[in-house]
C-alpha cells in the first residue's frame, strides 16, 4: 500500500483526509474522531488501550467502546492478542484504513479519466467535422469512440494524425495513419529489444 508506506516512512498526516472524506468512507463523525485518535496512538505504539483513546477525545469509555466495536465491524480497525516475553497484550492494526482511502482515490481517478475521455472525444469529433465540413455519420462516430474506449490510440496521436491527413481528412484515413504508426512503433521497439539483448550478450 503506497499510502501506508508514505505514512510510515514520511510521517504523512492522514487526519485531514479522514476529516474531509469520513462520509464517503461510510463513517460517522464520532467514528472519525476516534479513528484519528487511534492514528495519534499508532504513531507511538501499537498497543490498544481505551484509556489512551479517552485522553484524546471527549467521549466516555462506554461511548468509545461502542465506537471501537463499530470501527471493527466496518473493518477500519483490527485488534488482536500478541504474546511477547511471556506477556499478552492487545495490539491494533489500521491497514484497512489505508486500503479504503486508496480505493476512494482510485475510484476518483477512474471518474476523472472517464470525463477526460468524453472531453477528448468531443474535441476529436469537432476537429473532424470542422476539417471535413460536415457532420460525422453514425459509424464514424462509433469508430472514434472505439479508439478512446478501447485505448487503441492516445488523444495526442489522434490529433497529430488529423493534422497529417490535411486535405485527405476522413475517419478511415486517419485510422490508417494511426494503425501504421502503431505498427512502426512495435517494429522499432522489437529492434531496440534485439539490440539491447545483443549488447548484454556481448557484455
Amino acid at each position: 500500500m503506497i499510502l501506508k508506506r508514505i505514512f510510515d516512512e514520511y510521517n504523512f498526516q492522514i487526519e485531514p483526509i479522514i476529516i474531509k472524506e469520513y462520509k464517503r468512507l461510510n463513517l460517522t463523525f464520532p467514528e472519525s474522531i476516534v479513528l484519528m485518535a487511534l492514528f495519534s496512538i499508532y504513531r507511538k505504539r501499537k498497543t490498544f488501550s481505551i484509556l489512551a483513546i479517552s485522553r484524546r477525545v471527549e467521549f466516555n469509555k462506554a461511548e468509545i467502546g461502542e465506537i471501537v466495536d463499530s470501527l471493527i465491524n466496518k473493518q477500519f480497525l483490527q485488534v488482536e492478542l500478541e504474546v511477547k516475553d511471556d506477556k499478552t497484550r492487545e495490539v491494533f492494526n489500521l491497514d484497512k484504513v489505508f486500503e479504503k482511502i486508496e480505493a476512494l482515490f482510485i475510484e476518483d481517478q477512474k471518474e476523472k479519466n472517464i470525463l477526460q475521455k468524453e472531453q477528448d472525444i468531443k474535441i476529436t469529433i469537432k476537429a473532424f467535422e470542422n476539417g471535413m465540413g460536415r457532420l460525422l455519420k453514425t459509424y464514424e462516430l462509433e469508430n472514434i469512440r472505439r479508439w478512446y474506449e478501447d485505448d487503441l490510440y492516445t488523444h495526442d496521436d489522434i490529433m497529430i494524425a488529423i493534422e497529417r491527413a490535411q486535405n485527405r481528412l476522413s475517419v478511415k484515413y486517419v485510422e490508417r495513419i494511426l494503425s501504421q504508426e502503431k505498427l512502426e512503433k512495435i517494429e522499432v521497439d522489437q529492434e531496440t529489444e534485439k539490440a539491447l539483448e545483443s549488447l548484454f550478450k556481448a557484455v
